[in-house]
């Protein structure tokens, strides 16, 4: 998925500065990404065209009689053949799910932009020893988020009700349980807590959720308020409101 999105980029023109740069080198080293992005062109190429319709169907209509010019190739038939080629091309495209790329716009769709950008948080066994210390809970917790076990983590993150760090990951588990309503109480309640290690994630996550609620105008103004802080994210917000825009 990522691979075909950095073709997208490239292709779209959102590429910039030294992940151009890198792209461009491994476009010359890696032929298969070379291959790639050469049929991409192609095929876009080909949709772009409004004649192409009625190209196929001279060839579908027109009877199979032998062009050669003076060098013996037979004009009609290679053309066929080019078009069987690109028709094959399409539908093993379209089979692997590349037409949905394609028929995209410059602008990203939610589902594009929350395959890019979204994570679940990594688990953070020693976020304060006040918080985590003895607490069987919490690790406990950590141990079944850990396995991507999301249910069982909620069971002893939901027991530490008003403890920062189990509602920072309950939301991160609602993410991945598509619970969003649920994910967005918890990172509201680290956010409205104003004093923990976790608001700028929360922050992070409460936009990706509009995006995943299709909810694009919240998104869009949730990152620009995260684009303007001093936050980790800014610069990916960033991103995601030129994509959004």
């Amino acid at each position: 998925m990522e691979y075909l999105l950095k073709i997208e980029d490239y292709l779209s023109g959102y590429l910039s500065g030294k992940e151009l740069e890198l792209f461009k080198e491994e476009l010359k080293t890696n032929s298969e990404l070379s291959s790639e992005v050469n049929l991409r062109i192609d095929i876009d190429n080909a949709l772009r065209d409004k004649n192409l319709l009625d190209f196929r169907k001279l060839l579908n209509n027109t009877p199979r009689v032998k062009y050669q010019y003076s060098n013996g190739v037979n004009v009609r038939n290679e053309v066929f053949r080019t078009w069987q080629i690109a028709a094959a091309s399409l539908l093993l495209v379209f089979l692997a799910g590349g037409m949905w790329y394609i028929f995209s716009s410059n602008v990203y769709s939610s589902d594009r932009l929350i395959t890019k950008y979204y994570k679940p948080a990594h688990a953070v066994m020693q976020v304060r020893s006040v918080e985590i210390g003895s607490d069987d809970a919490l690790r406990e917790a950590f141990s079944y988020y850990q396995q991507n076990d999301y249910i069982n983590a909620l069971k002893y993150f939901s027991s530490l009700d008003n403890q920062v760090t189990a509602k920072f990951y309950s939301g991160v588990c609602y993410i991945e349980l598509e619970q969003y309503q649920k994910a967005t109480n918890s990172f509201e309640f680290v956010i409205d807590d104003k004093d923990n290690l976790f608001i700028e994630q929360a922050e992070w996550y409460l936009g990706l959720i509009y995006l995943m609620n299709n909810e694009k105008d919240k998104a869009n103004e949730q990152f620009i308020k995260i684009s303007k802080a001093n936050s980790f994210y800014s610069d990916q917000a960033q991103e995601i409101i030129k994509y959004l825009n």
